[in-house]
């Protein structure tokens, strides 16, 4: 009917907003959550991470929500500041507060999340959230806009493979001598490793 067709023209840039600010939550979490497994080389994390991993569900929740309610007030700051004509720094402190806190909520629910799901509630609201967030996404990549985008970036990095194949072969068959940076940083390692 028109009213639905007219509905759906006024909801779609707010659907396609929401659903881009998920795919940045998304790729946010997943680098994140590689940045954040390097910490366990460190003992004192280690060992915390430990204690993290084995505590009962509903302390693990608490651990969970915890990063959330400290940056609150963080996020009250950049508000603030923005009021009071200091737009540039406000937005600093968000985009910070934003990358640090899911960088540590992605990382406590790798340690959390076996005693999280054994809590029933939480693994039924976690199960309607995903579903929700990947009907999103997937309107927002059926769109004809989305497309051309990855399809420019597919085209993008065809190119740039092309130009790293060609550039090494360039440099490799110099001279026919080979890849000559290569050696050079190879002899130059060997050289200080005789010299210790």
């Amino acid at each position: 009917s028109l009213s639905h067709k007219i509905r759906k023209y006024l909801l779609a840039p707010f659907v396609y907003t929401a659903a881009l600010l998920l795919l940045l939550e998304e790729w946010l979490w997943n680098a994140s959550k590689r940045l954040f497994a390097l910490l366990p080389l460190i003992p004192f994390v280690a060992r915390l991470e430990a204690w993290i991993a084995g505590v009962p569900p509903y302390v693990a929740l608490v651990i969970f929500l915890l990063p959330s309610l400290l940056l609150l007030p963080v996020k009250i700051l950049a508000l603030m500041s923005i009021a009071h004509g200091h737009p540039t720094l406000g937005l600093i402190i968000i985009v910070s507060a934003k990358v640090l806190g899911t960088a540590l909520v992605a990382r406590l629910y790798t340690l959390t999340q076996k005693a999280l799901l054994s809590l029933p509630w939480f693994a039924r609201y976690r199960d309607i959230v995903l579903r929700f967030k990947d009907r999103m996404i997937a309107q927002l990549r059926a769109t004809r806009a989305w497309q051309q985008v990855e399809a420019g970036l597919a085209a993008f990095k065809a190119a740039r493979r092309r130009w790293w194949t060609s550039f090494k072969e360039r440099w490799g068959n110099r001279n026919g001598q080979g890849n000559r940076l290569a050696r050079m940083i190879r002899k130059y390692a060997a050289r200080r490793r005789d010299r210790e």
